[in-house]
């Protein structure tokens, strides 16, 4: 199992100025903890496991509502949820046409917050109430409602997908949401290849808004790659260990900073050079290319495993 991270990007049609970010002293001045054991993780070694014979090139996409972005080559293409910004059926057609259109062989898709027509739960006016998949024509794009699929890829190497649309609870309440209380990811089937949730996992690119139990959930059942969308302005990868650095780091950023707990992650980054060969087991990704008002933009992820 191995990882390899690409990005693509095309010009901006035009330029947005963002409000100016906090400095580093600001960041240090607020949450000074906080700010320490991020730049403490920071220094972990990367390990990183080779390539294997038969990789696989997954393309990641996510929250592309009516954008259209440049796709890259790859085995397999994932869309992560938010197909559609309106939520009706039409817009929902239009982005599976663009999404049939790509040539990778293998196509997988999740719904997402904003896909209120597939959401059979969901009330809403005549665009979206009925809720049937049915009604859209997926060609060959797999579509995943809180279910696995094993899918072989052009080199004969086979993996395992599962799928869920699902995040926990907004005000308002959106497409395909659970109360906070509630555990859906105990249902997931183990040893999967692939994951891939619309809701990131709690404190991981997530602005603490991600699943507590879909983190313990990968804790558990450590997938190679888990795709995930939704929280727009933390687009991105990172490599999970599954170490007491790790878990360090979930705690300090779950409580907000805090100096014992800043020990800890001093503890876990020491214990992380005294056994410089432990490999990153998962690769997170947060694949939504579209980044809100001040980031409209962003491009498609590429990882080999």
């Amino acid at each position: 199992m191995s990882f390899k991270i690409t990005t693509y990007s095309k010009d901006a049609k035009f330029i947005l100025i963002p409000p100016k970010k906090p400095s580093a002293w600001q960041q240090f001045r607020d949450q000074p903890c906080l700010f320490l054991a991020r730049k403490l993780s920071a220094w972990r070694p990367t390990n990183l496991p080779k390539l294997p014979e038969n990789p696989v090139t997954v393309v990641c996409i996510s929250n592309t509502y009516h954008q259209r972005p440049e796709i890259p080559p790859g085995d397999i293409l994932i869309h992560a949820g938010d197909l559609t910004s309106d939520g009706s059926l039409a817009e929902l057609q239009i982005t599976l046409n663009w999404l049939q259109a790509q040539p990778h062989p293998i196509k997988v898709a999740v719904a997402g917050r904003a896909d209120r027509y597939l959401d059979k739960m969901k009330k809403g006016g005549r665009r979206w109430r009925h809720g049937h998949r049915e009604r859209a024509y997926w060609g060959d794009i797999i579509y995943l409602e809180h279910q696995h699929v094993t899918v072989t890829a052009r080199n004969g190497r086979q993996l395992r997908i599962y799928g869920s649309p699902y995040s926990p609870m907004t005000v308002p309440s959106l497409a395909f949401q659970y109360s906070h209380s509630d555990n859906i990811w105990d249902r997931v089937p183990d040893n999967m290849d692939i994951l891939i949730t619309h809701t990131p996992p709690y404190t991981h690119r997530d602005s603490l808004r991600g699943c507590p139990h879909l983190l313990n959930h990968i804790w558990m059942d450590r997938p190679r790659l888990h795709v995930f969308g939704c929280s727009r302005e933390h687009h991105g990868c990172e490599f999970l260990y599954y170490d007491a650095l790790q878990a360090a780091v979930e705690r300090i950023e779950a409580a907000g900073g805090g100096f014992s707990n800043l020990l800890m992650v001093v503890k876990g980054l020491v214990q992380s050079f005294f056994r410089p060969d432990t490999k990153a087991k998962s690769v997170l990704v947060n694949a939504c290319t579209n980044g809100g008002l001040w980031d409209l933009e962003r491009e498609p992820i590429s990882v080999v495993i």
